[in-house]
């Protein structure tokens, strides 16, 4: 089996799973990412194939929204879809290794060391949480999740070991809590580059925010 073919049953299948997504982590989110991916790929030169599987099933079993065991689910889903023998053993434990550690919940707090291709597709799911599109995908999450747009009584910015447990209370707060931690966290130098821009677009509409909720403006 090609690998162009292995990539294609995969993104039938992710298709399938998130086209009702209604929480920011749909078909367009795995979208965007890839051309994110991509875009880094051309200074990093890392394998694209491995690339894209990592970003077809980075979402999959996340732990926002799986409580089993992400590695086996990952495993299985593969051998459903009868494509596991038709990876290298090695690039399997990079796809999986890679899919199941690169979330900012789990990078924040156990530190653990991806592969190049993993720390692009970190990087590139990364810069989907910051600039415009992020702020969209904020207020989506939190509408899905019946979180309130802001409460002026709930400011305390939650720490690494908070969120990982809680995470935010309120939509405002998750800009705090995670989206404006983001820039510092990228891996390639492509990511850190445009990171910048995105992050300073957050901060401008965060202060329009406030000045409109305390009424300046």
């Amino acid at each position: 089996m090609s690998n162009e073919e292995i990539i294609e049953i995969i993104k039938q299948h992710v298709k399938s799973v998130c086209e009702n997504d209604s929480s920011g982590h749909d078909w367009w989110h795995i979208y965007r990412v890839y051309n994110n991916a991509i875009l880094i790929n051309k200074k990093e030169k890392a394998n694209e194939f491995i690339i894209a599987l990592i970003v077809l099933m980075h979402d999959l079993y996340d732990e926002k929204f799986y409580s089993g065991d992400q590695k086996i689910a990952l495993k299985n889903l593969l051998q459903e879809l009868n494509i596991y023998n038709s990876i290298p053993k090695e690039d399997i434990t990079n796809i999986i290794d890679s899919c199941v550690n690169l979330a900012f919940s789990k990078s924040i707090t156990e530190k653990h060391e991806l592969s190049k291709e993993g720390k692009i597709v970190q990087d590139a799911d990364r810069l989907d949480a910051l600039g415009a599109i992020s702020i969209a995908r904020t207020f989506t999450y939190g509408g899905d999740k019946g979180l309130p747009i802001y409460d002026p009584n709930i400011t305390k910015v939650l720490d690494e070991k908070e969120y990982k447990k809680t995470r935010s209370k309120t939509s405002i707060n998750h800009f705090y809590d995670k989206v404006l931690k983001v820039k510092n966290l990228m891996n390639t130098d492509t990511a850190k580059r445009i990171a910048i821009h995105r992050h300073e677009f957050v901060e401008k509409y965060l202060k329009e925010f406030f000045d409109e909720w305390n009424g300046i403006c």
